[in-house]
């Protein structure tokens, strides 16, 4: 199955790596005033983090990230200054970066999920008519139960239809053998 090019691969990373992603624009954000020109910038490392790492760590920057700028601007800023309109502008770029951080997660899950889906049920099997076992990418034969285990969430449990008690156990069950 082939992936588009614009789709996002189904990894998970490491939290740190968007950590760091965002430290570097809070640094060129204080060197640059890069804000100024690109006031959506900082959902970026936020949208990142919610497909390859989680709903935690993309809430957690998409907080951070408002927040370590409100603190650049009180660092930037020259008495007298008025801190209110940035404030709730801060507020609201924080709500709606959150808000895009928890509809990236919850994409991403569907992604993740609907891939496993279709993985799981998509293909044809190359299976012994006789035995039941499963070729597998080797080429070597597995048990049916084995091979759909190791790659599904399926479990599997045995016993005996009645047409099978019948045809191979009846002795066991007629009560001509002392079981």
């Amino acid at each position: 199955m082939s992936r588009p090019w614009w789709l996002l691969q189904p990894v998970r990373l490491h939290p740190i790596w968007w950590f760091g992603v965002a430290a570097v624009l809070l640094a060129l954000d204080y060197a640059f005033h890069i804000d100024s020109l690109f006031p959506t910038f900082y959902a970026l490392p936020v949208m990142l983090a919610a497909w390859y790492s989680g709903r935690a760590p993309a809430a957690a920057l998409a907080i951070a990230l408002p927040l370590a700028h409100v603190a650049l601007l009180f660092i930037r800023a020259t008495p007298p200054f008025e801190m209110t309109t940035p404030l709730v502008v801060t507020a609201v770029r924080a709500t709606i970066i959150l808000l895009i951080a928890l509809w990236f997660d919850r994409f991403a899950e569907h992604e993740r999920k609907l891939e496993r889906h279709v993985r799981t049920l998509e293909g044809l099997l190359p299976i012994c008519m006789h035995c039941k076992n499963i070729r597998n990418e080797a080429g070597e034969w597995e048990r049916l139960e084995g091979y759909i285990g190791n790659r599904s969430d399926a479990t599997f449990t045995h016993g005996l239809c009645p047409a099978c008690q019948t045809l191979y156990y009846a002795k066991y069950f007629d009560g001509s053998i002392p079981g």
